[in-house]
């Protein structure tokens, strides 16, 4: 008997001290498998053209557009250039230009009702981005419908006309649990954009997979052809990506995301709820399987490196257009020759050097309070100039799909309870010779 009391302990007792580490399973190479790209784009690692190169598209498709005034792709791609270097009325002019030759147009309208958006005209953006799926509902994977319900959450969001940073300032009052259909953020905004058209109840607030992958591509393509730094964009898809839950989330890439946000702001009051929203995503993480538990701070650390090589990659990048451009050669030409591959970062390795009671104690200065109050300052609003996508001739990576089936998760008072039981018992069996 006492064997068996022995055994009930070991194996209760590992599943409830295991509960805290049960989800360390998510390394950041395995979220990068269920992510693909993520990282790339966050770091700016990935293909993209320098503000030379539009300069010079800008005057190549307008010498083009005076020989052959009818081809529709000349207008998309001038507009497109106009709205890259910030000139988004002139890409309007453009495109309206193009609309008046060929209405009607998918392209057309999802690149005016961006150009639209950029230049503070919500209302007309919203009303052909609207048309554009309309058209083609199913076009990028139905990018622009996401594309639309940004638009709308960051509207909600706007004070005085503004953005202000954070989106979101919702928080758990612990870190222990993740009721993420109590957070009022833009995933949850899409689980209430999705039950207002489905009948049947979405169970315990939760997307569908595909519904959230859907989401999580159109967040990626509007940060991949439009403005990858975007803090709104950022936000958005750190509450994305922590939105799969604790075993199913990609939690270190949440943490990224959230971080380079936090560096659009100079005011310590936004950039400390930006990092207890890390410090909510990165409370049961480790280093690998079987690892150790980090700081916060070591992963900043880990990021700004990707940032630099991201950086170090696009200056490469732009040094070459400058110098094809010198030269009277075709930049197009040039780039699909030298960049045929999308760029990776690499396997990324979490370190540690912090003792596990020194993490905890980090990460308690971090637990949110019961309340959070955001000052609203000036300098921490932004516009949603350049935070959408543009349609340009370039294709995004298909993506990896590798997500695990969610898992329930036994509340922690049953194991709590469970144990206390075992080490009644075999107190009873060694103390006081209790016999069964």
């Amino acid at each position: 008997m006492k064997r068996l009391a022995l055994f009930l302990v070991c194996t209760f007792s590992t599943c409830f001290f295991g509960y805290s580490c049960f989800w360390d399973y998510d390394t950041i190479e395995m979220e990068r498998i269920q992510f693909p790209d993520v990282i790339e784009l966050i770091s700016g690692k990935f293909l993209r053209h320098s503000p030379e190169f539009y300069q010079w598209r800008i005057q190549d498709r307008t010498l083009k557009l005076q020989k052959f005034p009818d081809s529709l792709e000349l207008y998309d791609d001038l507009a497109v250039a106009y709205s890259k270097i910030g000139n988004d009325s002139k890409a309007i002019q453009v495109i309206l230009k193009k609309d008046s030759i060929a209405p009607k147009n998918y392209k057309t309208y999802a690149n005016l009702g961006t150009f639209y958006i950029h230049d503070g005209q919500f209302s007309k953006g919203l009303t052909y981005i609207d048309k554009a799926i309309a058209i083609n509902p199913n076009a990028h994977f139905g990018r622009e419908i996401y594309q639309r319900h940004l638009v709308e959450y960051v509207l909600s969001r706007m004070k005085n006309g503004k953005v202000v940073l954070p989106l979101s300032v919702d928080f758990s009052p612990s870190f222990e649990r993740f009721p993420r259909h109590k957070l009022d953020n833009f995933y949850t905004f899409l689980t209430n954009k999705y039950s207002s058209k489905t009948e049947t109840p979405l169970e315990n607030n939760i997307l569908p997979k595909e519904e959230l992958d859907r989401a999580i591509k159109g967040i990626m393509g509007m940060m991949k052809f439009g403005n990858y730094d975007s803090p709104v964009l950022l936000e958005a898809l750190g509450d994305l990506l922590v939105a799969n839950g604790w075993k199913n989330g990609a939690r270190q890439l949440a943490s990224r995301a959230y971080f380079k946000a936090s560096y659009h702001s100079k005011q310590p009051e936004t950039k400390s709820i930006y990092e207890q929203k890390v410090a909510f995503a990165l409370y049961h993480q480790y280093t690998k399987k079987g690892g150790k538990r980090f700081t916060t701070q070591e992963l900043e650390e880990l990021l700004k490196q990707e940032i630099a090589e991201g950086n170090d990659f696009y200056q490469r990048i732009r040094n070459d257009e400058i110098e094809w451009i010198q030269l009277g050669q075709n930049p197009e030409e040039e780039f699909s020759k030298k960049y045929y591959q999308e760029p990776s970062l690499g396997a990324r390795i979490q370190e540690t050097n912090t003792s596990i009671e020194m993490v905890e104690n980090k990460y308690r200065k971090n637990k949110p309070n019961d309340t959070i109050n955001l000052k609203l300052l000036p300098k921490d609003t932004i516009f949603l100039k350049d935070n959408l996508e543009t349609e340009t001739d370039t294709t995004l990576v298909k993506e990896q799909e590798k997500i695990d089936e969610n898992q329930t998760n036994i509340p922690t008072v049953v194991f709590f309870l469970i144990l206390v039981f075992i080490i009644i018992l075999v107190y009873a069996i060694k103390v006081r010779g209790t016999k069964f």
